[in-house]
């Protein structure tokens, strides 16, 4: 099976709660992560390897990578 891009909105505990999800499923890969700030978002990216991230969640949401966006805001 081919590999799901996923987009994270969100850097906080919901986002570390997916991100922990996700490294157990072998065709889902994070491809980026939004936040509201830049140091949220590449924190981040950094503990998580992700690619890219954004401050604007419309530029995530616009990739062609990202397959499945995941909301982890409260």
């Amino acid at each position: 099976m081919d590999k799901v891009g996923v987009g994270i909105v969100g850097s906080q505990f919901i986002a570390e709660i997916h991100a922990e999800s996700l490294a157990g499923i072998p065709n889902a890969e994070i491809v980026a992560v939004a936040s509201r700030t830049e140091a949220h978002a590449r924190d981040f990216a950094d503990r998580h390897g992700v690619a890219k991230w954004f401050t604007d969640y419309r530029e995530l949401v616009q990739l062609d990578e990202v397959d499945v966006a995941l909301l982890a805001l409260p």
